[in-house]
């Protein structure tokens, strides 16, 4: 079996303290990213949510109902 040099490939080897100096994923940052995504996506289907009743029953409550009184 060959041995593959990983330095021809342009790859550099680091040492422990350039490891944890390294700025990358940590669980912290990988969990937020998640949730950031998961919010995202619950806001965006509320919003359609919202857009698809008002274009359903804007015309309903024009047509018979009246106005949605305001409190």
């Amino acid at each position: 079996m060959k041995k593959l040099e990983l330095h021809n490939l342009g790859v550099q080897e680091m040492n422990t303290t350039e490891m944890l100096n390294t700025q990358g994923g940590d669980f912290m940052t990988d969990l937020f990213g998640i949730l950031n995504g998961v919010v995202g996506n619950v806001n965006n289907l509320l919003g359609n949510t919202i857009t698809f009743l008002n274009k359903i029953l804007g015309p309903l409550v024009n047509i018979g109902i009246g106005p949605i009184p305001k409190f």
